[in-house]
């Protein structure tokens, strides 16, 4: 029979990310294998029927003890993963220690995890993003009976060596740890006046009942080398040709127009052909906003073009251009102005590029190095114990 306790009991967990697989952006979600830790205090006469004297002894001496089917004896936090999607496959053991730091008896879970997960991923910054990596730990238990918390002595962390997308993403060693309540939803079978009641009487006592969530996130940086050679470069080549075609006579305005409907066709396509690898979402990424900038540029081109040849159309007798008629100066005016515009904007965006979306690297390089400095310390004051693998 399951022992059970009605006062609140205090779980310390935390997760080690031992293997990230392939994340996939198109879908929001990533695989992975992870290794969780979860203790909580117990006495040591509630241990006593599941040891032998030898374990008993082992476990006074401050030893680590195996404890088989300890679970279907003895109360657990009934432990569960959040944003898991499709069969997650596990394995659990339980173990039983002496804390050095307190001198308690714990009861460790330990819980091996292999899935995929769910993510969402803020794409606002695309291609020079940096994505959270997260997996939720919850508790069946209400808060008014357990509650996880982070693990003062025993650290979470990310194995960087066993990352599959290393050529795509940069994975950093800084681990983020966040400790959440979800609120319980209640649901009334209107068709029992009787049970209805007794529902509505309890919302209540029960409005302030809370699961208990500890999320671990590891942090990945995309690597956007390939998309500014591919990406950028390759729409700001288009649009820059686009003022080539000032070197075409004004009064020829339909191959003007022709070549800027085919760049801008050109550009149109190019981005469709790189919003393929995103998912559908309801906001523009950095690369969307400078493709629209492009496109709109060329569109702009592509008016004048056409309005430069009504214009001779209506006011040239033989519609010729010679180069000491106004409409002339004007175009070449157009094209100076537009030019000049066109290399400001790009100014600007380097600049919004390398305070915005680079500075969220920026922040995680200093979050790790001071990461590695404090686990360097806490090594020194034998106060971090690395993951049992």
């Amino acid at each position: 029979m399951l022992r059970s306790t009605n006062k609140v009991q205090t779980v310390y967990a935390r997760l080690m990310f031992l293997r990230i697989g392939e994340i996939d952006t198109l879908n929001e979600k990533y695989q992975a294998q992870a290794s969780i830790e979860a203790r909580w205090q117990v006495e040591f006469d509630k241990l006593l029927s599941s040891l032998s004297p030898e374990d008993q002894k082992r476990l006074a001496d401050g030893k680590s003890v195996s404890l088989l089917k300890y679970a279907e004896s003895h109360w657990t936090p009934q432990l569960y993963i959040e944003n898991t999607i499709g069969d997650l496959k596990e394995q659990i053991r339980y173990t039983a220690k002496k804390s050095k730091e307190d001198a308690q008896i714990y009861v460790c879970e330990h819980r091996d995890i292999k899935g995929v997960f769910w993510e969402k991923l803020e794409l606002q910054h695309f291609p020079t993003d940096v994505q959270d990596l997260s997996i939720s730990i919850g508790s069946m238990l209400y808060n008014d009976r357990v509650i996880l918390v982070v693990d003062p002595y025993h650290g979470s962390g990310v194995n960087r060596e066993a990352f599959v997308d290393q050529q795509e993403w940069k994975l950093y060693a800084y681990v983020d740890t966040l400790q959440r309540y979800i609120t319980e939803f209640l649901f009334r079978d209107t068709d029992d006046e009787e049970e209805e009641s007794n529902q509505i009487e309890n919302i209540n006592n029960k409005e302030d009942r809370k699961r208990s969530i500890l999320t671990v996130t590891c942090h990945a940086a995309r690597r956007s080398n390939y998309f500014y050679v591919n990406g950028y470069f390759l729409i700001f080549l288009i649009t820059l040709v686009s003022f080539c075609i000032f070197a075409i006579p004004a009064h020829l305005s339909a191959n003007r127009i022709q070549t800027s409907c085919t760049l801008l066709l050109t550009s149109i396509t190019f981005r469709w052909t790189v919003n393929r690898s995103l998912p559908t979402i309801s906001y523009l990424t950095s690369m969307d906003k400078y493709a629209i900038l492009c496109m709109g540029t060329l569109a702009i081109l592509c008016l004048w073009h056409a309005v430069v040849g009504a214009y001779i159309f209506l006011h040239t007798p033989d519609f010729r251009l010679t180069p000491d008629m106004d409409i002339a100066f004007v175009d070449q005016w157009v094209f100076i102005i537009a030019i000049g515009i066109f290399l400001f904007i790009h100014l600007v965006l380097l600049t919004w590029l390398y305070y915005v979306p680079l500075k969220c690297h920026r922040q995680m390089e200093k979050k790790e190095d001071e990461y590695r400095h404090s686990i360097h310390n806490a090594k020194k004051n034998l106060k971090y114990i690395p993951i049992s693998m």
